[in-house]
């Protein structure tokens, strides 16, 4: 396990040059996330959908001791959770406090017992470092330590992973068929200073204006780094995925409030009031949206005699559970460096109404890679630009999905975006912890970088594929993988296998995507590991090539603008 959650040395490197690069800019920029682990092993309800049951409380105990392991002097203790309206008590949590500047451990020291009696946090004081760890429909999650640094934040990172790993918990986990999906619990990341008053989004008050513009506009920071359910039915929707009439009047706040900045006349409770009813999922809910801002300088949220929404503190949500630390620091170093340049050089570009391309073009992974590859650029002309490694893990935040190769000709077949709509009334699963969502559909990028045909058979009809940038041409592909209950469109079938063909060069292939193992029947258990899962995800993929570019057809896709097809409509 050594090499597992250790960043590399380039990394480390990469995290500290990124450090100063924020510290020469003289903006301070704090960074929280709040990772969340599962039971890979289990399919209890506690590790799928439920808050607790099954035996989290101990698995919980035991990962925050395993933590305080890690931290020299480091005390576990006992804490009262959050009670929920619909919940008959309290959830249970505990919390791990240490001496800010005391090192990680290398090894494991001697375990801290927990209190048996449930208290509240003790008060913040000078020099401690504090993180909670909560249960959570299906995950133990662990509200880090916020940090000035990123590199600093990638150590309790590599802490916390090793720690689950020691107590049989994992930030992903395997179906049935051999997929790999997060803990399910999300992986949020928060943005603030070292106080209230330090925060960027207090001392720059044009920043949160601006950064809400920038998120509009480059669709990759809400698609890019999210998980399997995106959209207005997740549990971090875009302002323009909601009620059309908000997203309308969203960009006449954002002009009055930088007018305000530009007066000196914005206060942090005028920017918090007039953003907090605008940031809100369909049910107008301000905790579930992409930018949260009910911390930010809430009168109404308190906790423990303090006034806990009066933080200066910002949470993005459209963030899935990462597979390892390093993944984690490159986000939180990307979106520290586009706060520090939100508030060093003013953003003032007109939100970008996209219509159908939000759910159409930037649903595949090839689109969603150029616009971040545009925000890389911009932060290099700002001069917060990130070293290659971060990029790298930032690389690594998509599958890389199937390469197929026919000469000099190259397919590329990508797990792509697809948007679950929620099954019901939004306003009758609000209070629920989870929501039903239909799920039957998934969504495949098809790729084409450079040689290769303009257009390919799917499911036995022509496609041609659309232009994406000077190199690349790509489609997307809808279908139907079960037929849910409850869910939509009763009766309509599953297509499996997908079937794609091309050629190419005097030679064609045929590529059949199964979402179930072709032989029928069911699979003997959840996966073991990483390798059982590969080698039933392997077997789903059938691949034949021959001589001669004969392909049987019959038809052709309609609507040759759209970037996506959807072959329930056939």
């Amino acid at each position: 396990m050594s090499g597992v959650f250790d960043l590399r040395d380039d990394l480390d490197a990469a995290l500290a040059v990124h450090d100063d690069l924020v510290a020469r800019r003289g903006v301070d920029v704090w960074v929280g996330a709040e990772p969340t682990f599962t039971r890979a092993d289990s399919v209890d309800p506690a590790w799928i959908a439920d808050a607790e049951g099954d035996d989290k409380l101990a698995r919980a105990h035991a990962l925050a001791c395993a933590i305080a392991d890690r931290h020299p002097g480091a005390a576990v203790s006992r804490l009262v959770g959050r009670h929920y309206p619909d919940e008959r008590a309290a959830r249970f949590a505990f919390g791990v406090r240490w001496r800010e500047g005391v090192g990680v451990a290398t090894g494991p020291g001697p375990r801290v017992a927990a209190d048996a009696e449930p208290r509240q946090p003790p008060g913040d004081t000078d020099g401690d470092r504090w993180l909670t760890v909560t249960p959570d429909p299906g995950v133990v999650e662990v509200n880090m330590a916020p940090t000035a640094k990123v590199g600093e934040l990638a150590a309790q990172a590599r802490a916390i992973w090793g720690a689950a790993h020691a107590v049989g918990l994992a930030p992903v986990r395997y179906r049935f068929n051999g997929d790999m999906a997060d803990s399910g619990g999300g992986g949020q990341i928060t943005l603030g200073g070292s106080r209230a008053n330090a925060s960027p989004f207090v001392r720059y008050p044009h920043v949160l204006p601006a950064l809400i513009r920038y998120l509009n506009n480059h669709p990759s920071l809400s698609y890019w780094f999210a998980g399997e359910c995106v959209g207005s039915a997740s549990q971090g929707p875009r302002p323009d995925e909601g009620a059309r009439e908000r997203f309308d009047e969203l960009a006449t706040t954002l002009a009055w409030l930088e007018t305000l900045a530009d007066r000196g006349e914005l206060p942090p409770e005028q920017l918090w009031h007039a953003l907090h009813p605008l940031l809100v999922d369909a049910s107008g809910n301000s905790h579930r949206a992409e930018l949260n801002v009910e911390k930010l300088w809430n009168p109404h949220v308190t906790a423990h005699g303090t006034r806990h929404g009066k933080m200066g503190v910002v949470e993005l949500r459209a963030v899935r559970m990462p597979e390892r630390p390093g993944q984690l620091a490159s986000l939180a170093a990307l979106l520290r460096a586009i706060v520090a340049r939100l508030a060093v050089s003013h953003y003032r570009e007109p939100l970008i109404d996209w219509h159908d391309d939000l759910h159409d073009r930037f649903a595949l992974p090839a689109a969603l890679s150029r616009d971040l590859r545009f925000v890389l650029g911009d932060l290099d002309d700002h001069g917060l630009g990130l070293p290659a490694p971060l990029r790298v893990e930032l690389d690594a935040w998509r599958p890389r999905g199937i390469a197929c190769r026919l000469g000099d000709a190259q397919l590329d077949l990508r797990p792509a975006l697809e948007f679950w709509p929620l099954v019901g009334d939004v306003a009758s699963q609000e209070r629920a912890g989870t929501r039903i969502v239909d799920a039957s559909t998934e969504r495949w990028e098809l790729a084409i970088h450079g040689p290769g045909p303009e257009r390919v058979v799917i499911a036995g009809k022509w496609c041609t594929l659309r232009r994406l940038g000077e190199d690349t041409r790509v489609i997307g592909v809808r279908r139907r993988v079960f037929q849910p209950s409850p869910g939509f469109h009763p009766g309509l079938p599953a297509l499996d296998p997908l079937v794609i063909e091309w050629s190419w060069g005097g030679r064609a292939q045929r590529i059949e995507l199964w979402a179930w193992r072709a032989e029928g029947g069911p699979y003997p258990g959840l996966p073991h590991d990483a390798t059982e899962a590969l080698a039933r995800r392997s077997e789903r993929i059938r691949i034949t090539t021959h001589d001669g570019s004969d392909l049987e057809v019959n038809g052709t896709w309609a609507d040759p603008r759209s970037f996506t097809i959807d072959t329930r409509r056939a």
